[in-house]
């Protein structure tokens, strides 16, 4: 980062920044590699995940069956209403706000239900695509999580892949927090289908150790990322022939003026190589399994899923309440578990946030840094269960 920034270079046009611009558009080839997607896809880094699932977004709306929103954008319609589906529990909230800021409204963000495990319900998901269609709304993708925020779960990727050519949407894979994963050969049964997806966002600066910002964006077909966002101005191109012209990244995604995020990227697969993250990568999934472990080999602890990937979420639910009526107790043990993650945090012994897994608040634990050990875990997890126990015997 301290390099690209000293040399200041300029990657929105290959004229301002030829290096920055091939350095790209070699490390997205990489990055492509890596998870098995084709590597003739277009694509380009962007902030995060947020910005990526927009502007994918936008790609499957203005790519869908011709529709043209360049000129007179979503009012080329009267009562128009495209919608895009996710799962109703583990749908990141990037996509709802993808949504409002595509002028789409969040309430285009269908929720499909859930499986016990969390993954989408493709049965649902088709059911709900034929009936919205029946009631004359215009579906136009369908959002798959790979390696999802909570509980790390991958939706059923072919399944999903089959429903949106059946109906002709736009397949998006969220892999912001998982997708990364694909390059492990014993983890390859959650990411099969994968390939098959029209766009996949993925966030370099988790689960490839980038320093941030890092998000990354893949699209199948580049020409339809220029559909999206291709622009003409002379001082853009400017009046002088060149010998050779490159890839001008303000035609491929939303910003014009943008820093040189692709160095960052090309020194540390350079540095790593697809072994060396493999190693790494195994090495947080062990962590996560390793505390997954712990949980269930105590009697305070109980654990919300079997982990996958590098996040997991569990609660501190004390032996004495295990037996008692789960619903007169829940909102209190909520408290709890939300006062002992307080409490972590605010010392500076670990950073551990909350969440909601099925309703109830949860300690999540995203094991996504390259220096954590299992000593680590077995740490943090004497830490939680010291602070949880001190505090429900003072309550």
């Amino acid at each position: 980062s301290a390099l690209a920034t000293s040399v200041n270079m300029n990657s929105g046009g290959w004229k301002a920044g030829p290096a920055a611009t091939e350095i790209e558009r070699r490390s997205i080839a990489w990055i492509a590699e890596l998870i098995g997607f084709p590597v003739n896809c277009g694509g380009l880094f962007l902030g995060g995940g947020t910005i990526a699932n927009f502007s994918a977004l936008l790609v499957a709306l203005k790519n869908h069956n011709n529709y043209n929103a360049t000129g007179d954008g979503l009012q080329t319609g009267s009562n128009v209403k495209f919608l895009v589906y996710m799962s109703d529990h583990e749908g990141h909230i990037s996509i709802e706000k993808a949504a409002e800021m595509a002028n789409l409204g969040s309430n285009s963000v269908r929720r499909v239900a859930s499986n016990e495990d969390l993954t989408m319900n493709v049965q649902v998901l088709e059911e709900m695509i034929l009936a919205d269609k029946e009631a004359g709304h215009i579906p136009y993708c369908v959002v798959a999580q790979v390696g999802s925020i909570n509980v790390g779960v991958v939706d059923p990727l072919e399944e999903i892949a089959r429903i949106c050519q059946a109906h002709q949407l736009w397949f998006h894979a969220d892999g912001a927090c998982g997708a990364f994963g694909a390059m492990l050969p014993e983890k390859k049964h959650l990411f099969r289908g994968l390939e098959k997806a029209d766009s996949v966002t993925l966030d370099p600066h988790k689960w490839l150790y980038i320093p941030y910002e890092c998000g990354c964006l893949l699209v199948k077909h580049p020409e339809k990322l220029r559909h999206t966002f291709s622009i003409a101005a002379p001082y853009l191109k400017g009046t002088l022939p060149t010998d050779y012209a490159g890839q001008d990244y303000f035609e491929y995604g939303p910003q014009m003026s943008r820093g040189f995020n692709a160095l960052k990227v090309w020194m540390s697969i350079k540095y790593h190589g697809k072994e060396g993250y493999q190693k790494l990568l195994r090495q947080n999934i062990q962590c996560a399994v390793h505390l997954d472990g712990l949980v269930r080999s105590s009697a305070d602890f109980v654990p919300m899923h079997q982990p996958e990937l590098f996040i997991y979420s569990f609660r501190f639910v004390p032996a004495s309440l295990q037996n008692q009526d789960a619903e007169l107790i829940n909102h209190d043990l909520d408290q709890l578990n939300q006062k002992i993650t307080d409490e972590i945090m605010a010392s500076g012994f670990a950073f551990i946030m909350t969440s909601k897994v099925k309703g109830r608040v949860v300690i999540r634990l995203s094991i996504c840094s390259h220096r954590t050990t299992l000593q680590d875990i077995e740490q943090v997890f004497s830490r939680l269960a010291s602070i949880g126990n001190r505090l429900f015997a003072a309550h």
